[in-house]
């Protein structure tokens, strides 16, 4: 039985990355539920962590459904923007940039503490800061640029949301393995 356990853990650490990275970019594409990316992300990562650490603390990862639903957006001539950009937007004196990396970069660092209850239990506090600088600089570089789409499940995803919740499965599955 522990070589079926091993071997199913085995498996789920690599098939994770991927199939969120679909997931959050399915979330954000036209005609999809939301739900993709809120929902089924962290749920998968609550699942892989208590499988790997078999601990029920690591409930604290369902918080990135919060993190997930928060806005983002930076104001624009179509679009009033989330509260989030409008402020980072008038603090950065509308700079559309600026603003797109630190309001993307405010949503990394929460998403950074909803993992916070791993390193309390592994006591890899080195790693958990080197995981979470990892998902800070994702949201803040890659999450908002137009880095083409692929079509896939009859529809059109982005490369950009497949990249930033891929990496940031990757980070979680190094920072729960590590």
């Amino acid at each position: 039985m522990n070589k079926i356990k091993s071997i199913f853990k085995k498996i789920s650490s690599y098939l994770i990355v991927p199939c969120c990275g679909i997931m959050g970019a399915l979330g954000g594409a036209d005609n999809s539920s939301k739900s993709l990316r809120r929902i089924f992300i962290p749920f998968a990562l609550f699942g892989f962590a208590f499988t790997q650490l078999e601990n029920i603390y690591v409930i604290t990862i369902m918080f990135l459904s919060f993190v997930f639903a928060i806005g983002y957006g930076i104001p624009d001539a179509t679009d009033e923007g989330s509260s989030l950009g409008r402020f980072w937007y008038k603090f950065w004196n509308k700079n559309h940039r600026l603003a797109d990396i630190f309001t993307r970069g405010t949503v990394g660092v929460l998403a950074s503490l909803a993992l916070i209850s791993i390193p309390v239990l592994k006591h890899n506090w080195k790693i958990y800061v080197l995981c979470s600088l990892g998902i800070i600089l994702t949201y803040a570089f890659i999450s908002w640029r137009n880095l083409g789409q692929y079509r896939l499940f009859n529809r059109n995803l982005n490369w950009s949301e497949t990249l930033t919740y891929g990496l940031i499965t990757l980070f979680t599955v190094i920072l729960i393995l590590k």
